[in-house]
């Protein structure tokens, strides 16, 4: 939520285009598909507008939305070290290490500046070795189920089959967890992140 300060630079700054361009309000407000109303209230800090609708009226003066988004945006430093954080949900169930960054970087991604960078990073991360670790499992024990069906299997060789699932999760443990507090560490710091290796399955 954008506090009343950010309503009214955010008022001015579309006022102070619009008048530079020449435009009316009312103007305005047809080349950009919305009503007047809109423009006053949005002029008049009367209002928290949409991020599209921000993004429809800052185009029509040659805005990016990206121009328009790292403008409009706050710094929430403590945000980003909570979402970077969230990652480690994945210790109680794997899943949880990519809904909660998801639900994070979904409800801010418009609103705190390197949210949707850093969210994109973390959920993609993620999926990469959810999707190893449970692949790694499953082709395991395909191989023992395999060896059990033959009925040639010696108890050295299970014991194997375990002590190989047991090094798969904790290597990928090991790799989350040490990712997500090295990049929790470089955020506090003011520091580029970068989670890596990852397949972007997310753009």
């Amino acid at each position: 939520m954008k506090t009343k300060m950010e309503n009214k630079a955010l008022g001015e700054k579309l006022k102070t285009l619009r008048l530079k361009n020449g435009f009316s309000q009312d103007e305005l407000a047809e080349s950009a598909g919305v009503s007047l109303r809109t423009v006053q209230r949005i002029e008049n800090a009367e209002a928290v507008p949409r991020m599209d609708t921000i993004k429809r009226l800052f185009q029509i003066f040659g805005m990016s939305p990206e121009e328009v988004l790292d403008w409009s945006q706050t710094e929430d430093k403590g945000y980003l070290i909570g979402m970077n954080m969230s990652g480690l949900a994945f210790l109680l169930l794997p899943i949880l290490g990519v809904i909660l960054p998801l639900v994070l970087w979904m409800s801010r991604k418009d609103k705190v500046k390197g949210v949707a960078a850093l969210g994109r990073e973390i959920v993609n991360f993620q999926l990469t070795w959810i999707t190893i670790y449970y692949l790694g499992l499953l082709i395991n024990g395909w191989v023992l189920k395999f060896l059990i069906s033959s009925g040639d299997i010696a108890p050295s060789i299970f014991m194997s089959g375990m002590y190989i699932n047991a090094g798969i999760k904790i290597t990928i443990w090991l790799l989350i967890i040490g990712m997500i507090l090295w990049n929790t560490y470089k955020v506090n710091k003011g520091m580029p992140f970068k989670y890596f290796p990852k397949i972007n399955f997310l753009k």
